[in-house]
């Protein structure tokens, strides 16, 4: 899809401080040949005490001030992420939404797993582009990962979960970037990778059992093939970010940086930049290593971390790349128009 008058007029975060990945080897919560694989220098780990809920209303408000719209102006709030947000059977959303935007702005709970940074951008550009009410859109993400209920360094096979909160504000009336295109590209049959052959529950089993996710994933690879499941992920992270740059009408050579989620490396030498046919340099993932896994967050602290890094020019074209567990992948492709004055 491709937009018209549709800005990023700020990005903010609320980010902890980072823990070395060596302290938890040497604790072991994590092997060294995780580790070694991962190549993860340092997670974001949240002190006791705070709550998603809040660490995503830090965030929020950072990204206002930073964004000079006023509160009237927004027309929607949406609120994305993975775990445990503080309450069972709650509206997340409208808690941040009271807190920031204002009592009256409508705020929803959107869940697509990590996709939710990128494919919650494609929401609010189409809820601007509709015309419906007000002129901006806040989108907020937030997860802390704590016992008992999970493990951050082994609740997933392929990476480790970081903490943090991040918050970007979509207007039509300015910003420092231009929203040029998005594109989602789906393959719901993926989703039992992120099931196993575990049944379904009555009732939450969170309270007495620790989540598992490594346990679902090899349960799904125990009876599938696995390199058709990859090459499935694979067509899907392709055909979304062909998809738009074509719709943003330029050539995969024109992309100044790409902005990734802060999965992890995979074994052997083959690799998400590998894929998407950029250089490793040209990627976040040297920030990313530093913070873990945050979920839905990655794309807007990958984001606030280039501008605030002088990692990007006005001019500069620049590639988000989400994916979350459905299989559900959306890209979205931007154009620097100024360096914000609150870098």
């Amino acid at each position: 899809m491709r937009w018209e008058n549709i800005h990023i007029a700020a990005v903010g975060t609320w980010l902890p401080e980072p823990v070395a990945v060596e302290a938890a080897v040497r604790s072991g919560e994590l092997t060294p040949e995780r580790c070694e694989v991962f190549g993860y220098r340092s997670v974001l780990v949240a002190p006791e005490g705070i709550a998603p809920p809040d660490m995503a209303v830090h965030a929020a408000e950072t990204a206002l001030k930073r964004s000079g719209v006023a509160p009237k102006e927004f027309g929607l709030l949406l609120h994305g992420s993975l775990w445990f947000q503080g309450l069972d059977v709650w509206p997340v959303g409208s808690y941040i939404a009271q807190r920031t935007v204002g009592r009256t702005v409508p705020a929803l709970d959107v869940q697509q797993r990590c996709n939710i940074g990128v494919g919650g951008i494609e929401l609010a550009a189409s809820h601007l582009a509709a015309g419906a009410r007000g002129s901006a859109v806040m989108l907020t993400t937030a997860d802390r990962w704590d016992g008992p209920g999970v493990n951050r360094w082994s609740l997933h096979e392929d990476h480790v979960y970081g903490d943090g909160a991040t918050a970007m504000v979509l207007s039509r009336h300015g910003g420092f970037a231009r929203l040029l295109s998005t594109a989602t590209v789906a393959d719901n049959s993926l989703e039992a990778m992120a099931r196993g052959d575990e049944p379904f529950h009555p009732v939450s089993p969170a309270a007495h059992t620790p989540l598992d996710l490594t346990r679902r994933s090899r349960q799904y690879k125990d009876g599938h093939d696995e390199d058709e499941a990859a090459l499935r992920h694979a067509r899907v992270m392709l055909q979304a970010k062909v998809k738009a740059l074509a719709a943003a009408r330029m050539p995969s050579s024109q992309l100044a940086r790409v902005v990734i989620p802060a999965t992890g490396r995979r074994k052997g030498d083959y690799q998400l930049h590998h894929l998407l046919g950029v250089e490793e340099r040209q990627t976040t993932w040297a920030y990313g290593r530093t913070t873990g896994h945050i979920g839905g967050g990655d794309l807007a602290a990958g984001l606030a971390h280039l501008v605030e890094t002088d990692g990007v020019r006005p001019g500069d074209r620049v590639l988000l790349f989400g994916g979350g567990s459905g299989f559900t992948c959306t890209t979205a492709v931007l154009e620097i128009t100024e360096v914000p004055r609150w870098t």
